[in-house]
């Protein structure tokens, strides 16, 4: 390994930026477990949001829906993917396959208007709410 790309985890730095992580995920935590409960929430667009052939004027989350196989689901395809799980709460690609799967909205054939690629579309304002409300639905639970 080659000594100007290793990682020295006793570097003042490193640790520096892990302590404000710590602190924030804290912060997050506490900010969340303050908020009043929703364990479904709709997130209404400032104006419609259209994306190859989808148009939302709002979207419907029911966090509740969720099931421990809508988690493994979840977990499984980012391991598929050659993403780790460390803590859900503070991954994006954990929380954007929660907001698909919790998201209630369906085409007039009952088939899903919303998929990862969607999400990803989403003004970045839109998108930061919808994660934003999964990760305290997240830690509100434990």
């Amino acid at each position: 390994m080659q000594k100007e790309n290793a990682i020295n985890f006793n570097d003042g730095a490193a640790q520096a930026e892990l302590d404000e992580d710590v602190r924030q995920a804290e912060q997050a935590e506490a900010a969340a477990a303050v908020k009043k409960e929703e364990p479904v929430y709709v997130h209404t667009f400032k104006k419609p949001f259209t994306w190859e052939g989808k148009t939302a004027e709002s979207l419907t989350f029911d966090w509740d829906s969720l099931t421990g196989a809508d988690y493994a689901a979840i977990e499984d395809r980012m391991i598929r993917r050659g993403r780790t799980l460390v803590t859900p709460e503070f991954t994006g690609t954990f929380l954007v396959g929660m907001a698909v799967m919790a998201c209630t909205d369906r085409d007039s054939n009952g088939r899903r208007i919303v998929d990862e690629p969607f999400l990803r579309a989403l003004p970045l304002r839109d998108y930061k709410v919808i994660l934003m409300k999964a990760r305290d639905f997240l830690l509100r639970q434990g």
